[in-house]
């Protein structure tokens, strides 16, 4: 779906502020009423679930991944690509409410980090939290280009309010939204079969979610500094570079795979 950058504006702001199951156009003009479809509901039970058994953000991506192929296979009227963008609205719904425990996710690995006498390490957060956060970001970049074809820009738009409102502009928050934005795009560039090779990338454990996004190594500014757009773009082309579809294009079956 494409829509404009107003009514992307608007819905950004709408949705972080209250994360409802109902999106509603501000303007008819500019797109007809948009929600999350029961699909997307599914695969918010389903991630719910494994996490009540322990199951790492690894896993339960690997596990959406499965289902979204095994649904594609079942009903040949299912639309491989819109499975494919329903993963990111379950994960949405699974976590928009901040309902512990949140995933963790630190990409290819957290980068330097600097302890305080009281146990934190950037900004006043500790590992964990710091992680949480990072999951946040990540499942908005791909839930916001899934949707909205505005995961990138949602990154930064987010990043700056925070800078403007006396908190900090993180890039490893821009690198982590771009990273979820990054693996929608690559999903849905080309046909049925791309999009089911790419799943099986995820689905069989040949890509995850730690072992396949690049290591989180970029900077944060002071309070109320802005970020500039040749360090937004820097970050966003590291990210694009990284995440690529292979150039064997055999994927592995999507054979389940044992969580960690």
């Amino acid at each position: 779906m494409h829509v404009s950058k107003t009514y992307t504006f608007l819905m950004f702001g709408f949705i972080l502020g209250s994360c409802p199951v109902g999106i509603r156009a501000a303007e008819r003009s500019l797109s007809p009423p948009t929600h999350f479809s029961a699909e997307d509901q599914r695969f918010a039970v389903q991630a719910r679930n494994l996490q009540l058994r322990n199951w790492s953000f690894d896993d339960i991506f690997a596990a959406l991944c499965r289902a979204a192929l095994t649904n594609a296979r079942a009903n040949p009227n299912v639309n491989i690509q819109d499975e494919a963008r329903s993963i990111w609205g379950g994960l949405w719904l699974w976590t928009c409410k901040d309902a512990e425990p949140l995933p963790l996710f630190h990409a290819g690995g957290l980068g330097v980090l600097h302890p305080a006498p009281d146990g934190t390490v950037d900004h006043g957060y500790d590992v964990i939290t710091l992680q949480k956060h990072y999951a946040q970001h990540f499942i908005a970049g791909g839930m916001f280009e899934a949707y909205f074809d505005a995961g990138r820009w949602a990154g930064v738009r987010k990043e700056r309010l925070n800078s403007v409102t006396g908190d900090y502009f993180d890039y490893n928050k821009v690198a982590v939204t771009s990273m979820g934005a990054r693996w929608v795009d690559v999903a849905v560039d080309g046909d049925a079969q791309h999009t089911k090779r790419w799943l099986e990338l995820w689905a069989s454990g040949r890509y995850t979610l730690s072992k396949s996004m690049p290591r989180l190594h970029w900077r944060s500014l002071p309070p109320f500094v802005d970020s500039t757009p040749e360090e937004v773009k820097a970050v966003e082309d590291e990210v694009d570079a990284a995440i690529t579809f292979p150039t064997d294009t055999n994927a592995p079956p999507a054979s389940p795979a044992k969580p960690h």
